[in-house]
């Protein structure tokens, strides 16, 4: 039987002097809220509770009641504290732990609710419907592709200006993404996150010059990505991370030289590897209906030097996880290599601004929409599990995510985003005269996931 169930029993038969101010105060509003809470006025109890808190008085059944009223409102993250208090009162009661692990749990602080079952007895367990801590505690998968809505193989395609005597272009057509992750709980203070991802993109490098024949050549880049996030809970809703993302990255190219004397061109294809990499720490602290975190990272993506710093706020208004609000604020600065055309060797700091709104659908769909406002180039996000190092600028990126858990073990989602990448065209209008001239190509992606937690 679970423990919440006895919770009017111990009302009617423990006295109010035990754990309470034995004040005239005290009496009647215990009185009042017995009152209440035996007719599931809730509100009013609520109101009434913290009006009596607000004058100073506070007593472990005041407590269990303003939190159970909060409970069945839903309102997990306001009912947390006052399980808390209570559990100052009488630690270890049955009840309050019960109601205050479940309170976690339905409000995604599964960190805090590991480390309070860590005190649990397996039968206390068993009785409540928790579940024992796995040493593996979840596996997720996804996987998708990416495809640009304005390539064509044309072969003029791209090229701005009908003067040229030389341009180039490298645009982006699709590709597919796979990604396999682990999460393991060596303790209930300490989880280790790993994944491997894998990217294959395609592109095609097309070239044009006078009185040469168009040059036209497909490319691919294949990259291998191994994460690793590190997280500790500190206590007080508190974790902190340390965050490595390695990017081994093979990708081809084309160079093209042209014979001064002649005007013929000569092509050289060539293959690269780059050995890049994302060093990040964040620190998280549940406060509340929000949720902070502050993340910090280092990279050296495509040649470059990047530091970012972003801090997330996320708003829960209804005190659970069926309506949410998530800001990301980012400062991102990046220094290119000196030898690196329109590089002059200093830190450029931008802003980006990630909103998404996340709401329940349906018993078993919650809906996400999100718009980014800014410009990325070799940025991450997500705690870096996600780094987007295209040799472009992205903007105007929005889309929309399905989350549908099946069972309290198994979710499934479909996320969609569509995104701007401005590409850039070399252009001589004379052998010693050239431009950069970009473009706006649209591309949309699809990926597919599943969640297992153990």
């Amino acid at each position: 039987m679970h423990y919440r169930r006895l919770i009017v029993l111990m009302f009617l038969l423990l006295p109010l002097s035990v754990y309470a101010q034995n004040t005239n105060e005290a009496k009647k509003t215990d009185t009042l809220t017995y009152a209440l809470y035996m007719k599931a006025a809730w509100g009013e109890l609520i109101e009434t509770g913290e009006n009596a808190l607000d004058e100073g008085t506070d007593f472990y059944y005041l407590r269990m009641r303003i939190g159970i009223a909060y409970y069945n409102e839903k309102d997990y993250m306001s009912a947390a504290p006052h399980f808390r208090k209570a559990l100052a009162f009488i630690p270890n009661d049955p009840a309050a732990s019960e109601y205050l692990y479940w309170s976690y749990i339905f409000s995604g602080r599964e960190a805090d609710a590991r480390v309070l079952a860590s005190n649990f007895t397996s039968k206390f367990l068993k009785d409540i419907g928790a579940k024992p801590q796995s040493f593996i505690g979840g596996i997720y998968v996804e996987g998708g592709f990416m495809s640009n809505a304005d390539f064509t193989d044309s072969t003029k395609s791209g090229f701005g200006k009908d003067s040229l005597v030389y341009g180039e272009i490298k645009p982006e057509n699709n590709s597919t993404y796979f990604s396999v992750n682990v999460n393991f709980v060596p303790s209930s203070r300490f989880t280790v996150f790993t994944g491997y991802n894998n990217l294959n993109l395609n592109n095609k490098k097309m070239f044009v010059s006078t009185g040469n024949s168009p040059g036209n050549f497909n490319l691919k880049t294949k990259q291998n990505e191994f994460y690793l996030n590190a997280g500790v809970y500190a206590g007080a809703g508190f974790t902190l991370s340390g965050i490595v993302h390695y990017l081994n990255i093979k990708t081809e190219d084309v160079t093209a030289s042209v014979n001064k004397m002649t005007g013929a061109v000569t092509y050289t294809q060539a293959s690269e590897t780059l050995d890049n990499y994302v060093g990040m720490f964040a620190v998280a602290k549940s406060l509340g209906k929000f949720r902070l975190s502050l993340g910090s990272s280092y990279s050296n993506l495509n040649k470059a030097k990047q530091i970012q710093n972003t801090l997330s706020v996320v708003y829960f208004p209804l005190g659970n996880l069926n309506f949410y609000s998530v800001t990301d604020l980012t400062a991102h600065s990046q220094k290119k290599d000196d030898t690196l055309k329109n590089s002059n060797g200093k830190f450029m700091t931008r802003g980006i601004v990630n909103q998404k709104i996340g709401f329940k659908v349906f018993d078993k769909l919650w809906l996400e929409g999100f718009y980014m406002f800014g410009n990325a180039e070799n940025y991450n996000e997500s705690s870096a599990f996600v780094v987007f190092n295209s040799m472009y600028t992205m903007n105007n990126r929005l889309g929309v995510n399905l989350l549908a858990p099946l069972s309290s073990s198994v979710q499934l989602s479909l996320r969609y985003q569509y995104y701007n990448l401005e590409i850039t065209e070399l252009a001589y209008d004379s052998p010693s005269t050239y431009s950069t001239i970009t473009k706006t190509n649209k591309f949309h992606k699809i990926i597919g996931g599943l969640k297992w937690t153990f």
